[in-house]
């Protein structure tokens, strides 16, 4: 059986995403699919808008067959951590044979290009970062800077590649690839009307995620934008008091953290610097919702998405020390399934077999450090329910696995 992964968050899951899932499978020839999912905190920081087990059920019921989960640990990073977790993920994981990933380029040879200029940065470039760096720019976009500068004069790339975020990521999955030295065979196929940031609908059918939990925010029809089951899934789940989840659910626990922190004892978590802490008590007094405090606090250096990992690094007790301690450089140390089809349960199998890291279909009482933080992550997720109750662990315990005809 061969098995194409595809690494997403599906903040929800769209036409945009079913798209990419039906061509994943027409351009690697796959015969299942494997998805690496980021659970309830996502790469920008933010919570998803409903619990990883609801857009489980969406990717399954869209032609997934097996979704597993990415460590917190990588899910709240920049691209390049993010992306390493989660290939690694696929490439230990055994039985995964190509990769594909969306781009607004289209053009994997342009991609593959840049990741290698990444892999072995000349020192003109890095003269170029950190003269950026000292122009008081936030590494993200000193880094896409310099590479469009670098491009531009040189004249060897094209510069725009580096204006996009999907590039960016599928940039960075080719760079974890090659340094993982791994078989994994790469795909690339263009992005269909929406790009990752539009917040509004330019299509009649393809939406990006951000306009439509947008939409879902001011009230506005998000029918023609989701396939039909996955708007009742959701639906089903903001009917339960499950969503939607934004930073607002999570304004009495951010906020008594904040309150009772000093400057130095926020230094300590992950994302936070000297800096991003003083901004961050000086401005609470100011702020009724945790909206509010990002916009206070958001300056030219402390982009949102650096706040809104911080934030998560707070609410979860994630420190710079313990991050440092699991080596997230050596990838991930363990597996953790969060759902499959009958085709998934017979990879599953399969991998089981040839995997280099432990798999988990339940919890253990025992369970590595990443496992442990995300059950951490869905226990004060559900903080952020109208009926706030310890569903979410008990559902780690009780139904841990989604299974889709099996």
């Amino acid at each position: 059986m061969r098995a194409a992964g595809v690494i997403v968050e599906y903040n929800p899951m769209h036409n945009g995403h079913c798209y990419h899932i039906q061509q994943t499978k027409k351009v690697t020839g796959a015969d299942a699919i494997v998805a690496v999912m980021s659970g309830h905190f996502l790469q920008r920081g933010e919570p998803a808008i409903v619990n990883k087990w609801a857009r489980t059920e969406m990717a399954l019921q869209n032609g997934v067959d097996l979704v597993l989960e990415l460590p917190i640990f990588y899910s709240i990073q920049s691209a390049r951590l993010f992306a390493f977790g989660a290939v690694a993920t696929l490439d230990r994981c055994g039985v995964v044979d190509s990769i594909c990933f969306g781009s607004e380029k289209g053009d994997l040879r342009s991609l593959q290009q840049l990741a290698a200029l990444i892999a072995d940065p000349p020192p003109a470039l890095q003269s170029i970062l950190q003269t950026k760096i000292k122009q008081g720019l936030a590494y993200p976009a000193a880094y896409a800077a310099s590479l469009r500068e670098y491009a531009a004069t040189t004249g060897t790339l094209d510069p725009e590649i580096v204006d996009h975020p999907n590039n960016m990521l599928g940039i960075e999955y080719l760079h974890a690839l090659q340094k993982l030295n791994s078989s994994i065979r790469p795909f690339t196929i263009g992005r269909m009307a929406a790009h990752y940031h539009d917040a509004t609908f330019s299509d009649r059918s393809i939406a990006s995620a951000t306009a439509i939990r947008r939409a879902i925010a001011d009230g506005q029809p998000i029918d023609s934008y989701l396939p039909a089951v996955n708007l009742e899934i959701m639906r089903g789940e903001f009917a339960a008091g499950r969503g939607p989840v934004d930073w607002d659910s999570f304004t009495q626990p951010i906020f008594a953290l904040l309150a009772r922190s000093t400057v130095r004892e926020l230094e300590t978590y992950l994302h936070v610097d000297q800096g991003l802490a003083v901004r961050m008590l000086e401005s609470l007094p100011y702020a009724s919702r945790t909206s509010e405090l990002l916009y206070r606090v958001k300056t030219r250096s402390y982009t949102w998405t650096r706040i809104q990992r911080a934030l998560t690094s707070l609410l979860l007790g994630i420190r710079k020390q313990t991050a440092d301690s699991l080596h997230l450089e050596n990838g991930p140390d363990s597996i953790r399934v969060l759902g499959f089809t009958e085709t998934g349960r017979h990879l599953l199998k399969e991998a089981a077999s040839v995997s280099t890291l432990p798999i988990f279909t339940s919890i253990a009482k025992e369970v590595p450090p990443m496992v442990e933080m995300n059950l951490r992550a869905s226990d004060l997720y559900g903080l952020a329910y109208v009926n706030r109750t310890p569903e979410n662990r008990r559902r780690e315990a009780e139904v841990p696995v989604v299974r889709l005809g099996s």
